[in-house]
């Protein structure tokens, strides 16, 4: 491919006034280039991934730095490492303004509201209209102004499902030989006839019913927390206006009572409070349902193996995720020695379908076989694969499918986002800049606490007492009357 020196006039003149508008701003460090041409300076991108690493990732980035060379010539090295190393790794990094060019990041990893705050990532506004505009025209606009801390833009939301509905996921055989129809049962306390009949009738399912930390009765109560232990209740049953301390009310307190009853009543696992192998069970036989956070095709990506047939149906209304974007996002790096170089890489990496699929599938023929133009398989025992991870990698609508996922999964899925519910608190960001002691404090006592009281596995009833005794001492309180105050300010802001 030849490449072009030359800029046009106009865009010439674009890039002189951006350069004097930011020479002042450290990120701004290398020269802008022409979106439409082939740099001639070679860059070698340094990107973070949250996944388990893979054993063949060299011949991987081989042939992605092949692929680059002719587009933007940049090379990639991809750091992939599991969640709880990679977040000690770069939270290390950040604080030491150590060189990388981009990181997965979210909400509810590495901080993304303080470090954007603090000035660990470029703001990402100057370049999307003329380096990310493909993919920023794709997304929901709800999606990219959920990523705006104090006015700007610090990372690229992942374009994938923003909307989520509890339901269960059941197994199809056992409720098909039993005429259980699972769509009828809208609770916890509906269900518990068939969780007993269940377990007189098929004595080697030692669990009728499963859950996690993020699976319990009290997973249903359609909440927004927007600190530790507060919450906005979205589904109607209180006021959507209100800031609730999340133990004292009613729906809390009645789903946790279920847990417990459920835990006496041996219908659930008695070590419930330390187990982490839901999904192992459900694959060994073992349980009949579980609550899960549902989409199209989320029981096809769950269970993509497995001597089984497993079903799932919505429980809750569709509705449009809090913060939609900030559950999976890539930043570039403040530090980035070439920041734009970086951003061009993010926009063909959620625009363009074979660099997608090479990251999270591998080398055709070595690591998957193609069965048509939107299939793959899997090579058995293969040293390469990310498909498990594309949701906090890039744009998920480009894709290949699995050949036990349903082919229009993406069209559903771009269904399911613009029908579901918008509710107005989901934009809302409590700025805990004032109250991080406070907010520490209390997070503190809801790790303590709240398993205790969800999961079932002693009586709640005291031991939400206390919980709440123990986070007014920490100053809950307080937190909550913040908390509203902004929350207050940002409804006003709607009208």
């Amino acid at each position: 491919m030849k490449r072009k020196r030359t800029v046009p006039v106009l865009f010439t003149f674009i890039l002189i006034a951006a350069l004097f508008a930011g020479c002042s701003k450290k990120e701004i460090s290398t020269t802008l280039e022409d979106p439409n041409t082939v740099p001639e300076d070679p860059y070698e991108i340094s990107w973070y991934i949250a996944t388990n690493p893979q054993e063949d990732v060299h011949s991987v980035e081989l042939a992605v730095n092949e692929y680059l060379k002719d587009k933007i010539n940049a090379t990639v090295k991809i750091n992939a490492m599991g969640s709880e190393q990679y977040k000690k790794k770069m939270s290390a990094m950040i604080a030491a303004g150590e060189y990388f060019d981009l990181c997965f990041v979210a909400h509810w990893m590495l901080d993304y509201n303080v470090n954007a705050a603090n000035g660990a990532f470029l703001a990402l506004d100057d370049y999307l209209d003329t380096y990310l505009s493909k993919i920023t025209k794709e997304m929901d606009k709800s999606v990219l102004e959920s990523a705006r801390v104090n006015g700007k833009i610090y990372a690229l939301p992942v374009w994938k499902e923003v909307a989520s509905q509890k339901g269960w996921i059941y197994r199809k055989d056992i409720a098909d030989k039993y005429n259980i129809d699972m769509s009828q049962y809208k609770s916890f306390e509906e269900l518990e006839p068939v969780l007993h009949m269940i377990k007189e009738k098929e004595p080697g399912m030692q669990y009728p019913i499963d859950w996690d930390s993020n699976r319990s009765p009290a997973a249903l109560n359609i909440q927004f927390s927007p600190a530790t232990a507060l919450s906005i209740y979205r589904d109607g049953q209180y006021p959507m206006e209100k800031v609730y301390i999340q133990p004292e009310v009613d729906a809390y307190k009645r789903a946790c009572k279920t847990a417990y009853d459920f835990y006496k009543k041996d219908l659930v696992k008695k070590d419930v409070l330390t187990a982490t192998d839901l999904l192992q069970r459900a694959n060994d036989g073992r349980t009949f349902c579980f609550l899960e956070n549902l989409k199209p095709g989320k029981v096809d990506e769950m269970f993509k193996s497995s001597d089984f047939e497993w079903a799932q149906v919505p429980v809750t209304p569709a509705m449009i995720d809090v913060l939609p974007g900030t559950g999976s996002m890539m930043a570039v790096s403040a530090t980035s020695k070439n920041p734009v170089r970086a951003i061009r890489f993010l926009e063909i990496l959620n625009t363009d379908k074979y660099l997608k699929n090479l990251i999270i599938y591998g080398i055709e023929g070595k690591h998957y076989t193609k069965i048509d133009e939107n299939t793959v398989e899997p090579k058995p025992n293969t040293k390469y694969n990310l498909a498990s991870y594309s949701w906090s990698i890039g744009n998920v609508f480009i894709d290949y499918l699995a050949p036990h996922e349903d082919p229009q999964k993406h069209e559903k899925l771009l269904e399911f986002n613009r029908n579901a519910m918008n509710v107005k608190c989901n934009l809302f960001r409590f700025d805990s800049t004032s109250y991080e002691q406070i907010d520490a404090a209390c997070a503190a006592v809801k790790k303590q606490y709240g398993n205790q009281c969800i999961l079932g596995a002693m009586d709640p009833e005291p031991i939400i007492e206390e919980y709440i005794s123990k986070l007014k001492a920490a100053g809950i309180e307080e937190l909550r009357d913040a908390v509203q105050k902004q929350y207050d300010e940002y409804l006003k802001n709607l009208e």
